[in-house]
């Protein structure tokens, strides 16, 4: 499933570089869009989407809301 979320303090590249390079070996397909400070992914089963908002938190950049799912 893809899912797009709202995420707090994504404000510049360094920050997408941040994101991508922390977890995309464990993620996969991420894609971070600084212009609406939302980043979509595709997690697998509901315990890796725990453990992608947990990481996200850990990194600095806590999601705020779960915009879309498909």
């Amino acid at each position: 499933m893809k899912i797009r979320y709202s995420v707090e303090n994504v404000r510049c590249q360094k920050c997408a570089d941040t994101i991508l390079n922390s977890l995309s070996d464990e993620f996969g397909d991420i894609e971070v869009f600084l212009e609406s400070r939302e980043i979509s992914v595709k997690l697998e089963s509901k315990e890796q989407e725990t453990a992608f908002k947990k990481e996200m938190d850990e990194i600095g950049f806590p999601i705020l809301e779960e915009l879309e799912r498909n």
